[in-house]
């Protein structure tokens, strides 16, 4: 009996742990994921490289590893990577991810044609799949590179059929916010600020404070580069009172910030000036230290 019990113990062990080391594995492809979304790609490549040593081919673990490589702008080791789990990917919308990935790392480092290469690859076999989704993802990804690479023709092009494929209003409402930005871009202001109009509306029906309150100072901006500094102020001054009103100190400041640029534009540096100063005030007390520079820039910038 006891060389029997000793046998079982011994089998249920070698039985038990592949599956402890298949939830080991899990976990730590869980956390590199997570550490990714908060930006730490340190954390994240250590889990990957934990679970690689177990798997060298573990596609999951290529995937976060690539990822965490392009966060820290190591473009050769991310490519690297995600190239390995593109390889890896048996099932197609596993290929199309890992492409739309591949794409993103080479659009960071500003390779142009490239990114827009390997889009275009991802959003072929989107299509080929059909999956409304990803072809969506890329067309705007392509648009984006478009933008940044000053091809604005064919970056409405790709936002407006982007814009058709939406599934939701909030979907609806970041395309329309996309087009209105390329016309604006091409100072054709009348169609920008339609389509803006439009993103404020799909926003105020079915997105949040924080997507209704950047659309609409996006309007006020579009506005304001249009000359029609009226309606500028008036739909600024509709974010200012909605962030003193529901306790969004930020947006305040937000709106603070873009009425100031309004300001100056027409001439008037003072009262330009005394709004920086409150939404510096602001700024600073929130924390905010991306707009605290904005505002410490634009402050600096005024003439009078």
């Amino acid at each position: 009996m006891p060389l029997k019990f000793s046998l079982a113990a011994i089998l249920a062990a070698t039985i038990c742990l592949p599956a402890h080391a298949a939830e080991d594995i899990t976990a730590k492809i869980a956390g590199c994921n997570q550490a990714i979304s908060e930006g730490d790609a340190s954390k994240a490549l250590a889990l990957a490289e934990q679970v690689l040593s177990q798997q060298a081919n573990n596609r999951d673990a290529l995937m976060c590893k690539g990822r965490a490589y392009g966060g820290a702008g190591k473009t050769k080791e991310a490519l690297e990577a995600l190239r390995a789990g593109e390889k890896l990917s048996q099932k197609t919308l596993d290929r199309i991810i890992a492409l739309t990935l591949i794409g993103n790392v080479h659009k960071s480092a500003s390779e142009t044609d490239a990114a827009l290469q390997t889009y275009q690859q991802s959003l072929d076999l989107s299509r080929s799949e059909r999956n409304v989704r990803f072809e969506r993802i890329n067309l705007n990804l392509i648009g984006e590179t478009q933008v940044t690479s000053q091809q604005l023709d064919k970056a409405l092009e790709s936002f407006l059929a982007g814009s058709k494929l939406a599934a939701n209003d909030n979907e609806r409402a970041d395309n329309y916010a996309r087009i209105a930005d390329v016309y604006n871009k091409q100072g054709k202001h009348d169609q920008a600020i339609e389509y803006q109009v439009k993103a404020v509306l799909m926003q105020e029906r079915s997105g949040d404070a924080d997507s209704f309150a950047g659309a609409t100072l996006e309007l006020g901006r579009m506005y304001s580069d249009a000359k029609d500094y009226a309606n500028a102020e008036k739909y600024t001054n509709k974010i200012i009172k909605l962030g003193k009103d529901q306790g969004g100190p930020y947006w305040e400041a937000m709106g603070y910030y873009y009425l100031a640029k309004s300001k100056a534009r027409q001439g008037q540096g003072a009262e330009a000036r005394k709004l920086l100063e409150e939404a510096q005030q602001i700024s600073d007390e929130l924390g905010a230290r991306a707009l605290s520079e904005e505002i410490k820039l634009t402050m600096g910038s005024l003439t009078n």
